[in-house]
């Protein structure tokens, strides 16, 4: 019986949180405040980024602090809302409720925005862009099982977005296209791992399922999914400690990762 590694994207393989606060501030300045505060306005620059935002670190960190939240990307709106607004967000009802405040036919232009001006960014600039969205150290780890086992990634990025990431001169993963379930399958991880069970015939318990938001993992695993919280992504430390006590979350570290996956999945076989 074939066994999955499924891998989530961004906070498990890559990390993109300077891609996806690019991205989030370009739509941001256009559909949520023209005027905003966030950066002090600067006209954002591909290839200047990095060197504005230096300025700008305390900001920079609270908007990694709340990516656990997000869900889809009209939620980063609600990040650099929040951010702007000096407020206090300590769970996801409050981060929801904040989005509420955010006219919906803003939040709609602000999502078609972040989806066009990242597939623009690919287009005209894949390299500077590759830059953004960085492996892991873990990469290696994560690339040795790709060649291992049959491997493929559960996202609610899209697969334009990330399939030429995975060529040799990036990360290298032996990854195909078609292995890649994203977004148009749905952004609902439960539904990501039914489709995953039909494709490739296996069962939910040959399923192993690693994941940076604990959210992601708490939903899949009633379905009898293997799951795995992603220690080095954006979790939070309670995230971390609550998959630590938890009988059916294993809390994986980049040190590790290999080893308790590679057991995992061998003992199955």
């Amino acid at each position: 019986m074939q066994k999955i590694l499924a891998f989530d994207f961004d906070g498990c393989i890559v990390d993109s949180m300077m891609e996806a606060l690019f991205v989030s501030y370009v739509s941001y300045r256009k559909h949520i405040n023209q005027s905003t505060k966030i950066f002090n306005n600067e006209r954002p620059e591909i290839n200047s980024f990095l060197k504005l935002t230096s300025s700008y670190q305390p900001q920079v960190e609270k908007f990694r602090k709340y990516r656990h939240f997000i869900k889809d990307a009209s939620d980063y709106a609600v990040i650099l809302y929040v951010i702007e607004n000096n407020l206090r967000v300590s769970s996801a009802n409050e981060f929801f409720r904040v989005k509420k405040l955010l006219p919906e036919e803003n939040l709609k232009e602000y999502y078609d925005c972040f989806y066009n001006t990242r597939a623009k960014m690919i287009k005209d600039n894949f390299n500077a862009w590759a830059k953004f969205t960085p492996g892991f150290p873990c990469i290696d780890q994560i690339r040795e099982l790709a060649n291992k086992y049959k491997s493929v990634i559960a996202t609610t990025n899209s697969k334009e977005s990330i399939k030429d990431l995975l060529a040799e001169q990036y990360l290298n993963l032996n990854i195909m296209d078609e292995d890649i379930v994203d977004l148009n399958v749905s952004t609902d991880k439960i539904v990501q791992m039914k489709y995953i069970a039909r494709r490739y015939k296996v069962r939910f318990e040959d399923i192993h399922f690693v994941d940076d938001n604990l959210n992601h993992l708490l939903a899949v695993k009633d379905l009898g999914v293997n799951v795995y919280l992603a220690g080095w992504g954006y979790c939070t430390a309670q995230q971390k400690h609550s998959a630590k006590k938890s009988e059916e979350i294993t809390l994986l570290t980049e040190e590790d990762i290999y080893s308790v996956l590679n057991e995992a999945v061998k003992l199955e076989e």
